[in-house]
């Protein structure tokens, strides 16, 4: 075997791989962004399917509010009606203010939960638009990015000001989802505690 071959082989091979690099960095940059921008327009369909699945449950949860209600309405007014039969004309009046006042206290009951829920469902909605405008920053970063490394003209003061963009947005994207869990944390509270 020829023993010039290796000492050659180096060479060329650190020839090509240096040429192959730059061309694989701009490739794989250019699929990073490709991929970032895929992901924003599934991200907005997961945003989508997520405010949908929470205005059904305010729905439900509003339905089911009105079924406990009208339930409990139902006891005051069986027992009303029970009460009713041997009462005295000043006892009916008394018996029937009672109703009118337990049937108000337990739809005015009911009014925090449901505005806590329909106020959660606002403020995902508003979270969701948060994560998706610090998204489109990361990817507008990245888009510039793999333009300087496309064009060959980064400078340091350009690329530290992407790092910054970038760092600042996943620092928001990290308090935002923060903020979601503790929403739905203090929610799956709330329901706790409301349970008979």
């Amino acid at each position: 075997m020829n023993r010039t071959l290796p000492f050659l082989l180096l060479p060329a091979m650190s020839f090509l791989t240096g040429c192959a690099t730059p061309v694989a960095v701009r490739n794989l940059s250019g699929q990073l962004v490709t991929t970032q921008r895929a992901y924003a327009i599934s991200l907005r369909g997961y945003f989508a399917a997520v405010e949908k699945f929470a205005d059904a449950q305010v729905t439900i949860s509003n339905t089911r509010i009105d079924e406990l209600t009208a339930q409990i309405n139902r006891q005051y007014g069986t027992r009303a009606t029970a009460s009713l039969a041997t009462a005295t004309p000043a006892q009916r009046r008394q018996i029937i203010d009672q109703l009118v006042q337990d049937v108000a206290a337990n739809a005015n009951a009911d009014l925090p939960v449901r505005q806590k829920i329909a106020a959660a469902a606002v403020t995902l909605k508003k979270k969701d638009q948060e994560l998706d405008a610090a998204y489109q920053a990361i990817v507008a970063a990245s888009e510039k990015l793999d333009e300087y490394i496309r064009l060959k003209k980064a400078d340091q003061a350009a690329v530290d000001s992407l790092v910054q963009s970038v760092g600042m947005n996943n620092q928001q994207i990290t308090g935002i989802v923060d903020a979601i869990i503790a929403l739905t944390q203090n929610l799956t509270q709330t329901f706790v505690k409301a349970q008979p």
